[in-house]
């Protein structure tokens, strides 16, 4: 098939990957417009890059909703999204033979919605997947037409699980369009559906109320990036990796510093947290023991939220 491809993450950058290595042919990419940094310099995303490689026609529209002749001008048979980044209207849906198939990185309906990589890692479950959906004008809420899954590790963060999804949902991608004519599309059961939001500023600053699994698991869900925060001594800490330990009978203040000779241990509402690697203001990622040779952080000293 003529597929259009719409993607702009690492995550999405797997799958069109993937298509070019298949029979089938892109016939061009949509993906987000380039992001302005400071000093003028400008960031060009994951697909793009690739595309560029590729000599591949790139289109980057602000508003993806008021172009759907212009997608048609792609003549594709079907587009494919992944993680693109802006919602789809009729006319779009519309545009293709076959409609609009996502690529999504969860076991729909579970974790509809922006973060479902990382809503996963938080809730602490054990297991995830990839869906082939067809897209429709609700979030997430199209028929299904393949399910992978995948086992979520202790040591998994959303880095490494974002890799292991996307090497997935490339393969179930290809798979899919090689067997279209056979593909049955389920409809999803909405009472079964969960919801997942884009993580906010404040959802990055760690809440030691919370027992130390939860905290450990947020950490997780949030490395390498844009990564879990604390502030301490009014200024902002990186926290990118830490251990829960199961102290019993803990009667110190959530956040408050226990140790910090040769490990860097923070108390929780229920237990502690061992941390493992962090980042000092202005300062590159450092193991733990590394960071305390050249900083020292006192006993009893609260770990807080950055104020509103």
């Amino acid at each position: 098939m003529k597929v259009l491809f719409m993607g702009t993450p690492e995550f999405a950058a797997a799958s069109l990957s993937a298509l070019l290595l298949s029979r089938h042919e892109v016939v061009g990419v949509v993906t987000q417009p380039d992001r302005s940094l400071k000093h003028g310099k400008t960031e060009i995303c994951a697909v793009k890059k690739l595309a560029e490689k590729a000599g591949l026609k790139i289109f980057q529209p602000v508003r993806i909703r008021a172009e759907a002749d212009k997608l048609k001008d792609f003549g594709a048979d079907i587009a494919v999204t992944a993680a693109y980044g802006q919602i789809l209207n009729a006319d779009v849906l519309n545009a293709f033979k076959y409609g609009v198939i996502n690529v999504h990185a969860s076991m729909l309906p579970k974790y509809r919605g922006a973060s479902p990589i990382q809503s996963a890692i938080a809730a602490g479950d054990r297991k995830t997947g990839v869906t082939i959906m067809k897209t429709a004008l609700g979030v997430d809420t199209g028929d299904i037409l393949a399910v992978a899954v995948a086992d979520i590790s202790d040591d998994d963060t959303a880095g490494t699980l974002t890799k292991k999804l996307s090497e997935l949902g490339a393969e179930l991608l290809i798979e899919t369009l090689d067997d279209w004519d056979n593909k049955i599309p389920v409809k999803q059961d909405d009472t079964q559906a969960t919801h997942c939001r884009m993580i906010s500023k404040a959802d990055q600053y760690i809440d030691f109320s919370e027992d130390s699994d939860t905290v450990v698991n947020n950490i997780r869900a949030l490395s390498p990036s844009p990564c879990a925060k604390t502030v301490i001594n009014g200024e902002i800490y990186k926290i990118y990796k830490a251990e829960a330990l199961h102290i019993s009978g803990n009667r110190h203040k959530a956040g408050e510093i226990l140790r910090s000779d040769g490990e860097y241990i923070i108390a929780c509402g229920n237990g502690a947290i061992s941390v493992k690697t962090i980042q000092a203001p202005s300062k590159r990622a450092m193991d733990i023991s590394d960071f305390l040779r050249g900083k020292k952080l006192n006993v009893g000293v609260i770990c807080e939220k950055l104020s509103q």
